[in-house]
């Protein structure tokens, strides 16, 4: 009976001590010890007799059984880190059934097929003994919606694809378009980052010839306004346009397409509404 002081049984002979807290782990150790030096000699002699294979396998198989046997078993699967990854998906992938000797765990194999999953960037796989496999994920960070095809897909910040599925919620990230776009995009969506007022217009970048974007805004009215970034300097031409819309509101008066190609220059076409009003009889040109 747990918690009795009763130091004999009803027949007299004394109760076995319980067994200290403190040889549980050094039992775990122990054994340890026992399949090691069980494994070096059984190799040892597998080389003498020419029967490796099969003595090694008989020997590893034991081993386990006895690690498992002395608590060192699976217990647990912790994970870290995880927010977008299916924990049911990544359980199937890691393949480790409870009970199953925790030495026996081929970690590499493991983190190889974690790694492979859409949304881990990188997996860190360690065994805490006495029975919890640990894992340590960092997930891709989504960035942009990349239109190929006519289709979208959710790709992060190295312009991996992450997923086709379900993009539902990933609505207010931008579209990037274009061949060789995800791999481009992070450095030039950080640029456009440097006018925050203008940024919250983008709706679009378009890579262009494999040389250069045109970065598509709201034009707050329904409409869509094409800028014309220059494939060199465009950092310093989308400051240029981002000043002249607080200065002037450049951006706010029926524009279509806003040329910035031309070093020191802003080029803007307007709507063939606007154009007509502008030389309609009356009006000054």
């Amino acid at each position: 009976m747990i918690g009795s002081n009763r130091k004999t049984s009803s027949g007299g002979r004394p109760r076995r001590r319980a067994r200290p807290a403190w040889l549980a782990p050094v039992a775990r150790w122990s054994a340890v010890v026992v399949v090691l030096t069980g494994v070096g000699g059984a190799v040892g002699w597998a080389i003498e007799t020419g029967q490796v294979g099969a003595i090694w396998s008989t020997t590893v198989d034991g081993a386990n059984r006895i690690a498992a046997d002395a608590g060192l078993a699976v217990d647990d699967v912790l994970v870290t880190g995880r927010q977008e990854t299916d924990p049911l998906v990544l359980l199937d992938v890691v393949g480790v059934e409870r009970g199953t000797s925790i030495l026996s765990l081929d970690l590499d194999a493991i983190r190889e097929r974690v790694n492979a999953l859409p949304w881990v960037k990188t997996a860190r796989v360690e065994r805490h003994l006495p029975d919890t496999l640990f894992i340590a994920l960092t997930e891709r960070r989504p960035m942009a919606l990349w239109q190929r095809h006519g289709k979208l897909a959710l790709v992060d910040e190295d312009g991996v694809v992450i997923s086709d599925r379900k993009l539902g919620r990933f609505g207010a990230l931008p579209i990037i378009i274009g061949e060789g776009a995800p791999e481009r995009a992070r450095d030039t969506i950080a640029m456009l980052a440097s006018e925050p007022d203008l940024l919250t217009r983008v709706r679009a970048l378009t890579w262009i010839g494999d040389r250069r974007w045109t970065v598509r805004l709201d034009d707050l009215q329904g409409g869509g306004i094409d800028v014309q970034l220059p494939e060199n300097g465009a950092a310093a031409a989308w400051t240029q346009l981002g000043t002249m819309e607080r200065d002037h509101g450049v951006l706010k008066r029926d524009v279509m397409i806003v040329d910035l190609r031309i070093p020191n220059q802003l080029i803007v076409r307007v709507t063939p509404a606007a154009a007509e009003r502008a030389t309609a009889p009356g009006k000054n040109t």
